[in-house]
């Protein structure tokens, strides 16, 4: 179902609306996990401000201690190559294939087929800001994408972007999967997403299930992270879901990963409570065949181990 909506950019002002408190001020553990063509695996610790590494042979080492940030992306042509494009901080050197971008804050950032990065925030200039998206060229150059859509986003909070396999981006929202073709024309994929078994966990004035991170594999098929529900679904391109991973308190899914048809799932114990309550990650595979394996979970003392 194709969306149509009509929106003026000059109307949005810097005021904070309930939609831009969910996806921006709402204190949160990072969602950030992605997977290169090698199957290394990259996960975010909020806590310790710090970037893992698992390598291919289930090695785990901290890979930065510079920036943890909230969110990642793998930039696989490395086309973000200049350090200055802000608001995300590139962490591989110059000439890497694939890199990876972090950013700190609420809001989600994603790489597509384009080159591009696109971010969960409509950066409006003069300070201003909306919930929306932003398309950020490798030049450092941004400019509202969707424009027209950027108000019903707004309605609905932006939780999540991912990369699709065709070159289109897809966007969570906490209750709602869209995707949008590089011309800013807008799909629902699922609205309401619908959580089978739902142990409902959610931070004041979150809707159900909160989708966070989320990730999409070659086939279009959406796995998200509903963290007010502690399950990951997975989403077929007719919108169809299924709860495929359970997280039993404290642990809740804050963002997922694919390669080829295994999944990662980055989990942090009481995600939908403030950080008094410790934020403790960990990250678990769902294999192809279904079996799901503890692959790292950090514990407090590993926090301290310098990076190689």
């Amino acid at each position: 179902m194709t969306m149509s909506f009509s929106f003026r950019a000059a109307t949005v002002t810097a005021m904070i609306t309930g939609a831009l408190l969910v996806s921006v001020a709402h204190a949160h553990p990072a969602s950030g996990i992605v997977v290169d063509r090698d199957g290394q695996v990259y996960f975010q610790d909020s806590v310790s401000r710090a970037i893992w590494k698992i390598d291919a042979q289930g090695r785990l080492s901290k890979f930065s201690d510079k920036r943890g940030g909230h969110w990642m992306a793998l930039d696989p042509e490395g086309s973000l190559s200049r350090a200055d494009v802000r608001p995300v901080e590139r962490l591989s050197p110059p000439g890497a294939k694939p890199a990876i971008i972090v950013a700190d804050g609420g809001a989600p950032i994603a790489v597509c087929q384009d080159g591009n990065l696109y971010y969960g925030l409509a950066l409006l200039g003069g300070g201003q800001i909306a919930v929306g998206l932003t398309r950020i060229k490798p030049d450092g150059k941004q400019a509202l994408f969707a424009a027209d859509a950027t108000k019903a986003i707004e309605k609905l909070g932006i939780t999540g972007l991912a990369p699709g396999p065709d070159g289109s981006l897809y966007v969570a929202c906490p209750s709602a999967i869209l995707k949008f073709t590089m011309d800013g024309k807008a799909t629902t994929i699922a609205r309401p997403v619908t959580v089978a078994d739902c142990d409902e966990d959610l931070a004041d004035g979150n809707p159900s299930p909160y989708l966070r991170g989320l990730a999409v594999n070659a086939r279009g098929v959406v796995y998200a992270a509903a963290s007010g529900c502690h399950r990951v679904t997975k989403i077929t391109p007719d919108g169809k879901a299924e709860v495929v991973l359970k997280s039993e308190r404290p642990w809740s899914p804050t963002g997922v990963a694919v390669h080829s048809d295994d999944v990662y799932v980055l989990e942090y114990t009481n995600a939908n409570g403030g950080q008094d309550q410790g934020w403790q990650p960990r990250v678990r595979k769902i294999g192809r065949d279904g079996k799901v394996t503890v692959l790292a979970t950090i514990e407090a003392g590993e926090r301290d181990r310098r990076p190689r």
